[in-house]
């Protein structure tokens, strides 16, 4: 009987039996569907194509650009989706000249130059190209956290140019 008993626990499956994990592989190329997809929407300011791709609890920082435009973190994707309707209304253009790229478990990492015009508020129009990596993490198909991280020296040498020339024309 109690061989039987072994017999039968051994061969029937336990109910709460977990599914298998995805291979290192197989969560990188999700990933990398995902981030891809995101950061195409994210370069293009495309916001509604975006917006599906976020998860709720999103988060966004650049601690590079503290010094320049001040804390630009978000989170919450109602937040994050408000702040790039607003803040990025000022770019006219985003081109990124991509490096190198790759997907490794939850994360996608994108490497290149982000070249960019970025209208100021006083009507200055600034024209930068400047080294630029993201981080996209995506957790069950919705991107969770983006990390922005530039170098932002040429953008301040640029702006500096741009207002001299402004001051010499008599503006």
């Amino acid at each position: 009987m109690k061989t039987w008993i072994l017999c039968l626990a051994l061969l029937t499956p336990p109910a709460f039996a977990q599914a298998p994990r995805p291979t290192l592989a197989e969560r990188s190329a999700q990933t990398e569907a995902v981030a891809k997809a995101y950061f195409e929407a994210y370069i293009a300011r495309d916001w509604d194509r975006l917006e599906p791709l976020l998860d709720e609890q999103a988060r966004f920082d650049d601690a590079t650009a503290h010094l320049v435009f001040g804390a630009v973190g978000k989170q919450g994707k109602l937040e994050l989706m408000k702040a790039f309707r607003e803040t990025h209304a000022g770019i006219h253009a985003m081109h990124f000249h991509p490096q190198s790229q790759f997907a490794s478990g939850e994360h996608m990492v994108f490497v290149g130059e982000l070249e960019w015009s970025l209208a100021l508020p006083d009507g200055l129009v600034v024209d930068t190209r400047m080294p630029f990596v993201v981080r996209l993490q995506v957790r069950d198909g919705r991107v969770l956290e983006h990390q922005d991280t530039a170098d932002y020296k040429p953008f301040a040498t640029a702006l500096r140019a741009a207002r001299a020339k402004k001051l010499q024309a008599g503006g």
